[in-house]
């Protein structure tokens, strides 16, 4: 078995390209909407315990309170790998996010844009040499919104299933 620096086997670092698509929630004056989302991730698996990630995803389109949203973010974060077993893997997730949210109401529209923390937890689990899938739930932020009617905090919170292919 080729072995590379520090003892780790060429098996357990991987740089890897994936997909995911999966649902978010729009929460927005004690209302909530879900919308369809989806992402494009690139990474990078150092270990079995560490790994970094890219992401952009657009995170749905909602209506709410008689106005339409759109959101989308793009994401850098480190990831905990926790192995349960040889192919299973549980991981957490932290990192920093640049979030977007767009407003639009029939005589005006509205955006803003955030950078924040966020978190992240999730299972995934490796059916092949090269792939792997994944099951993840996210909170994107809290973002607070300016309009005609006053203040309000929209909350983005996601779950998604992806595909992943080490490259």
């Amino acid at each position: 078995m080729a072995m590379i620096s520090g003892g780790v086997s060429a098996a357990e670092v991987s740089t890897y390209l994936g997909g995911d698509i999966g649902s978010s929630t729009l929460e927005l004056n004690q209302q909530s909407e879900t919308a369809t989302s989806f992402g494009a991730t690139i990474g990078h698996r150092f270990n079995d315990y560490l790994a970094i990630e890219l992401k952009a995803q657009r995170l749905g389109h909602w209506a709410l309170d008689g106005m339409n949203y759109r959101a989308g973010a793009l994401k850098a974060s480190v990831l905990g790998i926790l192995p349960v077993s040889q192919h299973a893997h549980l991981f957490g997730r932290i990192g920093y996010g640049r979030n977007t949210l767009e407003a639009a109401a029939a005589s005006s529209k509205s955006s803003l844009s955030r950078s924040q923390l966020l978190v992240g937890a999730g299972i995934s689990y490796q059916f092949g040499p090269q792939w792997s899938a994944r099951f993840e739930l996210n909170h994107q932020g809290d973002q607070p919104i300016s309009y005609s009617l006053g203040q309000a905090r929209a909350t983005v919170s996601q779950y998604s299933l992806g595909l992943n292919f080490s490259i």
